[in-house]
């Protein structure tokens, strides 16, 4: 029943998205968020925590905001079904960094783009799509609403592969494809626990094992919302190269640590809604 109502709201959603405005479509998100806010108690919870484990103060304005940034990801992410390159130009503030995907793919093996959860990761991916970037986004495998998500990514030009398939993975490398990983989540449970914000979490070990293996180098990225513009600012860093000297939690630490500096600047659109923390903040 609760997978049902889900897969209602999110239909009725892509409506609202794609038949109004985005203006008006946004106001409509913010009264279904607002209204999430107050009655789904756990979500709002864990939310609470990770604007705690931030360093930040003013628990539930922020954690407020947070639903409401979240309304704005799923009214952007279904607008992609009417987006082309123009109107998806008109959303972007300011892009910095961009040009460091050629420098990372000109050694022909391959690049690693790792973000979190945090702004419209999805919308992100369309962008660099429509520039010409070859993506290959790894995705979780949902019940039921994977085929709905990775419908609005292939829309725009994202090549998916589910975690279990790591194989696809390794081949994206080998033909010189930007591999994403969203890395503020372990799906397999085969990660290490590494000091994350102001706590510790379990982080997915699967990047520094390609980066090791396939020498394919590694980019932070994120692609946030201007609040209050409503446009998007994206970043990506410059190429990491590592080397076999380091170990295996020593590069998840770098990752976490670049993560983490990113979530701080903007943790009203880290949009994590799992309690994975393992141990409380002091």
């Amino acid at each position: 029943m609760y997978q049902s109502n889900k897969i209602y709201l999110y239909q009725l959603g892509m409506r609202i998205a794609t038949l109004l405005p985005r203006f008006l479509a946004l106001s409509f998100s913010h009264v279904f968020a607002f209204w999430g806010y107050v009655f789904a108690k756990k979500a709002r919870n864990i939310i609470k925590k990770n604007i705690r484990y931030c360093n930040q103060s003013q628990l539930c304005l922020k954690t407020l905001l947070t639903f409401l940034n979240y309304g704005t990801y799923y009214v952007d992410l279904f607008r992609i079904l009417i987006l082309d390159k123009t109107k998806l130009q008109k959303l972007i503030l300011k892009a910095q960094g961009i040009e460091n995907l050629d420098r990372a793919l000109a050694n022909k093996k391959g690049a690693i783009l790792i973000t979190a959860h945090l702004g419209n990761w999805d919308l992100a991916g369309v962008y660099l799509a429509s520039l010409g970037y070859p993506l290959t986004a790894v995705v979780e495998d949902i019940p039921e609403m994977s085929n709905m998500h990775n419908y609005f990514r292939i829309k725009g030009g994202i090549e998916t592969v589910f975690t279990f398939e790591i194989k696809k993975m390794i081949n994206a490398l080998l033909r010189n494809r930007v591999l994403v990983l969203l890395a503020d989540r372990d799906l397999t449970n085969r990660g290490v626990i590494v000091n994350f914000l102001a706590g510790k979490k379990k982080i997915p070990t699967g990047p520094q094992a390609f980066t090791l293996k396939y020498q394919a180098p590694i980019l932070f990225g994120y692609f946030v919302l201007d609040e209050k513009r409503r446009k998007y600012q994206a970043y990506i860093s410059k190429p990491y190269y590592f080397k076999n000297n380091l170990t295996n939690t020593e590069i998840t630490q770098f990752i976490a640590d670049q993560l983490s500096n990113y979530i701080k600047q903007f943790p009203t659109q880290w949009f994590v809604f799992q309690d994975e923390w393992y141990e409380h903040n002091s």
